[in-house]
């Protein structure tokens, strides 16, 4: 990548961090369009029921919540090139989706920490806060905070240290749920 392509990355990215009517925008999409996956999974007489409602339905929490993360993390790394994958991890361990929380913990894979990720991480996190609180759905109306990114290094993960110990774990491992698209050079040098 060239310099001038790299700085153009940059100032793209601090616009987006700085520019909180096009993040309220991203965030606005990114929890709609989960919804909208979410929905589509349940019978089609479900799709039409009040959130309320839908919170009630263990299948509904889990589809709108890896829709949530899948296109949290895709969003990430359009913004961060440098991100080499994002993996999903449940703080609780409870796997009873009618006690989440309401919140996303993202690890993101990088070749090394970046205060942008940080400041991206917390103005988009106000911003699907806002958002879900509009539509008035009781399971985030007390929520002051919804996203968690985690930057890991590859360093980390060599080692087992940090965040790179939880791929380590016996219980809880983090599950990837994205990673850049690969060439078919790459599929042949395995």
């Amino acid at each position: 990548m060239r310099k001038d392509e790299i700085s153009y990355r940059q100032e793209s990215l601090e616009s987006v961090i700085t520019n909180s009517n096009g993040l309220k925008y991203v965030a606005n999409d990114l929890c709609e369009k989960a919804l909208t996956d979410a929905k589509s999974q349940l019978h089609p007489l479900l799709q039409q029921v009040e959130l309320d409602r839908l919170d009630q339905r263990s299948e509904f929490l889990q589809a709108f919540k890896s829709a949530l993360e899948q296109r949290i993390a895709r969003k990430l790394a359009a913004w961060q090139p440098a991100i080499q994958a994002v993996f999903k991890f449940d703080e609780t361990g409870t796997g009873v989706m009618e006690s989440w929380d309401g919140s996303i913990h993202l690890l993101v894979k990088v070749p090394r920490l970046s205060n942008a990720l940080k400041a991206l991480e917390k103005t988009l996190d106000k911003g699907l806060v806002k958002h879900l609180k509009q539509l008035n759905w009781s399971r985030f109306r007390k929520q002051k905070s919804i996203l968690e990114v985690q930057q890991v290094t590859p360093n980390e993960l060599r080692h087992g240290i940090g965040y790179g110990a939880m791929f380590s774990a016996v219980y809880n491992v983090p599950i990837k749920v994205w990673r850049p698209k690969r060439s078919i050079n790459e599929y042949h040098t395995e």
